[in-house]
């Protein structure tokens, strides 16, 4: 029976697995760790027994526990290549300046944060095995708005869900604003096709407030350590926002006229 999750709800009571990871779990608690291993390192979901982030953040945890060392190691050089393919289909380097350079910093902040799990810091990756791609996804938007690209030159959107990838809820909020208050439009890949196509017709600098937008950066903030917009244009907060409501007003119009033919 897999250990209970630590960390606690706000009505106090713990988190629990999905049911389909209890399973999995279970199923994976009747083979041996080099079994687990060699299921673990299939890294494409179209894969015949292609194991869950979640299940192997589990055995990792358990493997640190256990004093097992050389099965930790083994499963967080799988778990980090998993990482490493899903942040390379977020953050390309035909999509960003520096990419590589931040895509290997994010990465390091997520083994400091294994690190600092494994250091008994209780439940800290409790909810990577509820939903793992929910809560890598937001601590990559976290990264990112610390880090910042200094260039933007077209938008990830989304990506194909079986490299495990899925629109965060700050892209959601973001596009919100051009689509009409209906977000859900861009769980269409062809309505994502429309949509790049679409920025890509705007000028450079509404561009690249877009662009920032959909990858959760926020516009200004009192913080001096965080990375806005502004900061990352180097332009005030004022000028940013002009920008994205021309941006929004232009696509909105483009959209339309799309979706009327």
């Amino acid at each position: 029976m897999p250990e209970p999750l630590k960390r606690k709800r706000k009505d106090g009571g713990l988190y629990d697995r999905p049911p389909e990871i209890e399973d999995w779990l279970g199923r994976l608690e009747t083979v041996d760790a080099a079994e687990r291993l060699r299921r673990f390192a299939m890294l494409s979901r179209k894969s015949l027994g292609y194991v869950p982030s979640e299940a192997v953040v589990h055995f990792l945890r358990r493997a640190w526990t256990d004093g097992a060392q050389e099965d930790f190691e083994k499963i967080f050089r799988v778990l980090m290549k998993r990482i490493e393919q899903s942040l390379c289909a977020a953050i390309s380097d035909s999509r960003m300046a520096g990419a590589r350079g931040i895509r290997e910093e994010i990465m390091e902040r997520f083994a400091e944060r294994i690190a600092k799990d494994c250091g008994r810091r209780i439940g800290l990756l409790d909810f990577y095995e509820i939903r793992f791609d929910k809560a890598f996804a937001a601590f990559r938007t976290s990264a990112l708005r610390q880090i910042g690209p200094s260039v933007v030159d077209t938008v990830p959107l989304g990506t194909d869900k079986d490299d495990g990838l899925e629109i965060s809820a700050e892209v959601e909020f973001a596009a919100a604003a051009f689509l009409g208050g209906d977000p859900e439009k861009l769980d269409d890949p062809a309505f994502r096709l429309e949509l790049t196509a679409a920025i890509d017709r705007l000028p450079d600098d509404q561009k690249q407030v877009i662009g920032l937008l959909l990858q959760g950066f926020q516009i200004d903030s009192k913080d001096k350590d965080v990375m806005t917009i502004a900061r990352i244009l180097q332009c005030d907060e004022r000028t940013v926002r002009n920008r994205r409501d021309r941006a929004c007003k232009t696509l909105r119009s483009i959209l339309q006229q799309e979706n009327a033919r």
